[in-house]
C-alpha cells in the first residue's frame, strides 16, 4: 500500500538500503523484542512508563548521533517526562521499604 506513495524508489542507493535494513532489524525488531520480553517481568503501568521514555530520549540520541541541539521546549518536555518516571520508581522503592518488616 505504501509503494503508491513512494517517490524515486528506484533511485535508492545500496548504502541507503543497508542503512534502512539495519534500522528495521536493530531499532525496530530487536528493540521491540527486548521490550516485550522484559515487560513480562514488570507491572503494566511500569512498562507503560518505560515505553514513554522513548519520546524524551529521542532528542538526546539525535544530539549524540547528529550533533543537532534540541530546543528549550524539547528539553523541558523531556525533563518533565523523565522526572515523572523517576518519581514513580522512587515512590515504588519507598513503598517497598515501608512494607518490609
Amino acid at each position: 500500500m505504501c509503494l503508491a506513495f513512494a517517490q524515486n524508489i528506484a533511485n535508492v542507493s545500496p548504502h541507503h538500503i543497508i542503512v534502512l535494513a539495519a534500522f528495521g532489524v536493530l531499532q525496530v525488531a530487536l528493540g521491540l523484542t527486548f521490550f516485550v520480553l522484559g515487560s513480562r517481568h514488570l507491572p503494566a503501568a511500569k512498562s507503560a512508563l518505560i515505553a514513554t521514555l522513548e519520546t524524551p530520549l529521542m532528542p538526546f540520541w539525535i544530539w549524540l548521533a547528529f550533533h543537532d541541539a534540541p530546543s528549550t521546549g524539547q528539553l523541558l518536555g523531556g525533563a518533565i517526562v523523565l522526572g515523572a518516571v523517576v518519581a514513580d520508581i522512587l515512590g515504588d522503592l519507598r513503598a517497598q521499604k515501608l512494607q518490609r518488616p
